[in-house]
C-alpha cells in the first residue's frame, strides 16, 4: 500500500486516493506489507537506512506544520 509521501515497497498496489488517506489499513493489507518486507530481507534487500527514513518523516512533519 502506498501513502501519499512515503513509498511502499509493494509495486503492484495501486496509488491511494485522497479518500483512502484517512482510512486504516486492513489486517490483510498489513500482513501483505509484512510479507513483502520479509521476502525483501531474505533476498538481501535491506531497504533504506532507518535514519534516512526518520529524517524524511521529520521533514514531512515540518513541511505540513509550516503549510498550516
Amino acid at each position: 500500500m502506498e501513502t501519499p509521501k512515503l513509498k511502499s515497497r509493494a509495486k503492484d498496489v495501486p496509488q491511494e486516493t485522497e479518500a483512502d488517506e484517512d482510512r486504516e489499513p486492513t489486517k490483510e493489507e498489513l500482513m501483505e506489507d509484512i510479507r513483502i518486507g520479509l521476502r525483501e530481507i531474505l533476498a538481501g534487500d535491506l531497504g533504506r537506512p532507518a535514519r534516512e527514513v526518520l529524517d524524511e518523516i521529520d521533514r514531512e512533519l515540518l513541511d505540513d506544520a509550516n503549510a498550516s
